[in-house]
C-alpha cells in the first residue's frame, strides 16, 4: 500500500509557459516517468489545498526517485570522495577520507598520474602529483539567497574565501629550475610549454595548447594551436630579436624569452634565436604559439593573458638554483554552491572540478504529528509494520490545562502498560524489538465471555489492526494460552469478563512505537502536566535501533487552549530553514540515517511532519577532470505556473485545474473555470480529471485537477493510493472518489 504524504511542505522555485499538444508515448503507470527529471507545478494564487498536495506528489515521486550519480566520458577521471566511510549529510570531507589526506595517481589516474619529466638537457627527473581537498568543506542543508531564496537545497555551500584544494607537483630529485625552460611541464594531465623562469627563480611563464616549430629565415611554415592554423614567416631576424608574420599579423620586435599577443587572443614565444651571420648561415627562429600564456610566481595569483585569476594562488619551492615543487591553491572569491544542478570549477586552468551526484534515500516514511480536533495530539497515519494508522497519542484538558490521557479521549485510549481495558481502551501497544529490527502492533480483545457463568473459564478474541482493518490472531483465547504476532510472541494473562480486561505478556516493550522502517517513538508520559514530550530516534548506519539522532518534540497548547504542537529540537541537524511559505520551515538531522522535518505554522494548530530514511542515505561527492559529466540525476522539484520556464526540458505533473493554474490551461487549450470547464473535459461538479498530454518539446505532462479545490485533493490522493494509474500519453480518467475506481474517458 502506497502511503500518503499528507502535510509536509516543497521549495517552490522558478519556472513560463510552455505550449503542449496531445499524443502517444509508451506504456507506462504512475509513478513513471516522474521521477526522475520531473517537476510538479501548481498554481501561484491556488488554493493552500493544491500546494499541499502538489507537495505529497513531490514527496512522494522523491521517495521513488532514482539517485543521482555522475559517468566519465574520455579520458577524463573521476575520484568518489569517500574511503572506508560513505559521505553522509552533514559530514565534512575530514569525516569521510581523514583530516589532510591526498589524492594521488591511484584515485585519478590520469590527471595526477606520476612520471619522468626531461628538462633542457636531457636529464631525468621523476615526479608525482597530489591534490589535499580543504577538510572543513561539507555536505549541508542550506538557504542562500544567492543561490535561491526561501528554496532550502542540498549540497555544499562554499563561503567567500574558503579554500577549495591545493594542488602539488612534485619532483623527487630537484632539477635546476632555469633548465625547466623550452620543455614541456606536464600539470594536471596536460603539457604547458616552459617559455621562460625568470632569473630570481621564483617565476615561470607557460603556454598551454602550444605548438612549436623552428622556421630558417625567408621561409614559410605552419602549425596548429587550439584546433586553429597558424601560417608563419619571418620578416626580420636579428642577432637579439626577431619579427614574425602570422596569418598576415606582423608581431613587434621579440627577443628570446619573450611573447606576444595574437589579435585572436592566442600567443606567440620566442624560444630560441639561432643567429647566423649573413656571410656563414642561415638564420632561424624556434618559436611556439598557444591559446594561453600563464604565468606562477611564488605567493602571486596566477596570471592568465596578462589578467590575475582571483582565486588561485602558486607557490613554487626552490631552494638555491633548484626547484622541488609547484603547487596552485584555489579559494573561492564568491559564495559557492555545489548541487545536482550546478559544480565548481578550479579557475584559470579548468581542469578540476566539485561535483554533487544527490542522496540516495533508501526508504523514506513520513510521521505526522497533528492536532486532531481541539483537545489532541495524533501521529497521523504512521506507518506500522503490517498497517497505517491514525494514533492518539495525548488528549488536552484546557480547563486544567493539562495532558491527562494518551488517547483521542478518556475511554478512546491507547494502553502502554501491557493491559487492555474495552471500556476505555482502543487498543493496547505490544512491541518485539532486537538489535536491528523491530515491530510493533495494535491489538485489543473482543467477544468476552464467561462460558461456565462461574467465572472458571473466561474467553476472548484477540484481535491485531492489519491492512486498516482489525484481524482475529486468536479466537476462544484463555488465561496461560500463547499467540504470535510476526516476531512477537505473547502469553495470556488474566481475563475478566466483568470488566473486559486482559493482561499481555512477552512484549519487549509497551510503550516504545517503532515505525515500519525502525524510528523508535517513546510514548511513555506522566499524566497531569502542561507540556508533554516525545523522543523520535533514529536508526544508525549498521540499522542499530535507538542509536541515531533524536528529535524532540514538545506538545502544549496555543493561545486558544487547543492542543498543539509546541517546539522541536534536534540532537545534531542543519538548523530551521525559511521557505517561500513563510509559515513554514524545513530542516534535516545530520545524521547517516537522516529525518527531514518540516515545521508548519500556516493554521492554528501547527503541525510537524518527520520523512525518515529508513537506513543509510549514501551521499555521492565527486572531484573530476573537466571531461566528467552528469547523468542519471534525479532532478526532481517543484515549481509554481509562473515559473514554469525554468523547468525546460522536463516532465511535469500539473496540479489544479485550468482556472487556477496557467499550464492546465495549456494543457486544456483555455482557461475554463466552472461550467466552461465541465465543457470541456466532461468534469463536472464533485469529479475530477487525472490525464496525460505530451509536450512539444517531447516530455509528458500529467494533469491532476478537479471541479474544485475539493476535488483535487481527491484526484491527489487517488493518485498515490493506486499503484496502476496509466500515464501513457493520451489516456484520461475522472472520478468522483478519493477511495472508488475512477473511470477511463475518451
Amino acid at each position: 500500500m502506497k502511503k500518503i504524504f499528507r502535510k509536509a511542505v516543497t521549495v517552490l522555485g522558478s519556472a513560463g509557459l510552455i505550449g503542449m499538444t496531445v499524443g502517444m508515448a509508451a506504456a507506462a503507470s504512475y509513478p513513471q516517468p516522474f521521477t526522475s527529471n520531473s517537476a510538479v507545478v501548481v498554481g501561484a494564487t491556488a488554493a493552500p489545498s493544491d500546494l499541499e498536495g502538489a507537495t505529497d506528489i513531490l514527496n512522494d515521486l522523491t521517495s521513488n526517485a532514482a539517485p543521482g550519480s555522475l559517468v566519465v566520458t574520455g579520458d577524463g577521471d573521476s575520484y568518489t570522495i569517500e574511503d572506508s566511510d560513505n559521505f553522509h549529510l552533514g559530514d565534512s570531507i575530514s569525516d569521510v577520507i581523514g583530516a589532510g589526506s591526498s589524492i594521488n595517481e591511484d584515485d585519478m589516474p590520469t590527471i595526477l598520474a606520476e612520471g619522468e619529466y626531461t628538462d633542457k638537457d636531457n636529464d631525468n627527473f621523476d615526479y608525482s602529483q597530489k591534490i589535499v581537498m580543504n577538510d572543513t568543506l561539507a555536505l549541508s542543508y542550506f538557504e542562500d539567497s544567492d543561490y535561491e531564496r526561501d528554496v532550502p537545497t542540498i549540497g555544499m555551500f562554499i563561503d567567500k574565501d574558503q579554500q577549495v584544494l591545493t594542488y602539488t607537483f612534485t619532483f623527487d630529485d630537484e632539477p635546476v629550475m632555469a633548465d625547466l625552460e623550452t620543455t614541456d611541464l606536464p600539470l594536471m594531465g596536460q603539457d604547458y610549454y616552459v617559455l621562460d623562469v625568470a632569473d630570481t627563480n621564483d617565476k615561470i611563464t607557460l603556454l598551454d595548447a602550444a605548438d612549436d616549430a623552428i622556421i630558417a629565415e625567408g621561409e614559410s611554415t605552419t602549425v596548429t594551436a587550439g584546433g586553429k592554423t597558424y601560417t608563419v614567416n619571418t620578416e626580420f631576424v636579428g642577432s637579439s630579436s626577431v619579427k614574425l608574420n602570422i596569418n598576415g599579423e606582423i608581431t613587434n620586435a621579440l627577443s628570446a624569452g619573450s611573447t606576444y599577443k595574437l589579435d585572436d587572443g592566442s600567443y606567440v614565444g620566442i624560444k630560441e634565436i639561432l643567429y647566423s651571420s649573413k656571410d656563414t648561415g642561415v638564420s632561424k627562429v624556434e618559436f611556439s604559439i598557444g591559446n594561453g600564456k600563464l604565468i606562477l610566481e611564488d605567493g602571486q595569483l596566477v596570471e592568465l593573458n596578462e589578467v590575475n585569476i582571483d582565486g588561485l594562488t602558486a607557490t613554487i619551492v626552490n631552494a638555491s638554483a633548484d626547484i622541488s615543487s609547484i603547487s596552485l591553491t584555489w579559494t573561492v572569491e564568491e559564495e559557492t554552491f555545489v548541487t545536482t544542478t550546478s559544480e565548481a570549477v578550479m579557475p584559470g586552468f579548468e581542469t578540476l572540478k566539485l561535483n554533487f551526484g544527490g542522496i540516495e534515500f533508501p526508504a523514506q516514511e513520513k510521521i505526522v504529528i497533528e492536532n486532531d480536533g481541539d483537545d489532541s495530539i495524533v501521529l497521523s497515519a504512521f506507518p506500522l509494520k503490517d498497517t497505517t494508522e491514525d494514533i492518539n497519542i495525548a488528549w488536552f484538558n484546557s480547563t486544567s490545562g493539562n495532558y491527562s490521557y494518551t488517547g483521542a479521549e478518556s475511554d478512546i485510549l491507547l494502553s502502554l502498560d501491557g493491559t487492555y481495558d474495552g471500556d476505555t481502551d482502543e487498543w493496547a501497544l505490544l512491541t518485539w524489538n532486537d538489535t536491528d529490527e523491530a515491530e510493533s502492533y495494535l491489538v485489543r480483545a473482543t467477544n468476552f465471555n464467561d462460558v461456565d457463568n462461574d467465572g472458571s473459564k473466561n474467553e476472548t478474541t484477540i484481535q491485531v489492526r492489519e491492512n486498516g482493518a482489525w484481524k482475529d490472531v486468536k479466537s476462544n483465547a484463555e488465561e496461560g494460552d500463547d499467540f504470535t504476532i510476526g516476531n512477537l510472541d505473547i502469553t495470556i494473562g488474566a481475563i475478566n469478563v466483568d470488566d473486559e480486561t486482559i493482561v499481555f505478556h512477552g512484549a519487549d516493550s509497551n510503550s516504545t512505537l517503532y515505525s515500519a522502517e525502525g524510528m523508535a517513538v517513546d510514548l511513555a508520559q506522566a499524566t497531569g502536566a502542561p507540556t508533554w514530550t516525545y523522543v523520535f530516534t533514529e536508526e544508525d548506519e549498521d540499522e542499530n535501533l535507538a542509536s541515531g539522532a533524536a528529535i524532540t518534540v514538545v506538545i502544549g497548547d496555543n493561545a486558544d487552549d487547543e492542543a498543539d504542537v509546541d517546539s522541536y529540537s534536534v540532537s545534531a541537524g542543519s538548523g530551521a530553514k525559511d521557505t517561500t511559505n513563510s509559515d513554514i520551515t524545513e530542516e534535516y538531522t545530520y545524521s547517516m540515517v537522516p529525518t527531514m522535518i518540516t515545521s508548519d505554522a500556516s493554521g492554528d494548530q501547527d503541525v510537524l511532519s518527520l520523512v525518515y530514511s529508513g537506513s543509510e542515505a549514501i551521499a555521492k561527492v565527486y572531484l573530476n577532470s573537466a571531461e566528467a559529466t552528469t547523468s542519471g540525476d534525479a532532478g526532481i522539484m517543484s515549481v509554481k505556473d509562473t515559473d514554469v520556464a525554468t523547468v525546460a526540458g522536463k516532465n511535469l505533473v500539473v496540479v489544479g485545474g485550468s482556472c487556477i493554474n496557467s499550464v492546465a490551461a495549456e494543457l486544456l487549450g483555455g482557461q475554463y473555470c466552472e461550467a466552461a470547464f465541465t465543457a470541456n473535459t466532461g468534469v463536472g461538479a464533485g469529479e475530477f480529471l487525472i490525464g496525460s498530454y505530451k509536450r512539444t518539446s517531447g516530455e509528458t505532462a500529467l494533469l491532476v485537477a478537479g471541479y474544485a479545490a475539493g476535488d483535487t485533493v481527491k484526484a491527489v490522493t487517488y493518485l498515490l493510493n493506486n499503484d496502476d494509474i496509466d500515464t501513457t500519453v493520451g489516456m484520461k480518467m475522472k472520478g468522483t472518489s478519493a477511495t472508488e475506481e475512477a473511470v477511463v474517458i475518451e
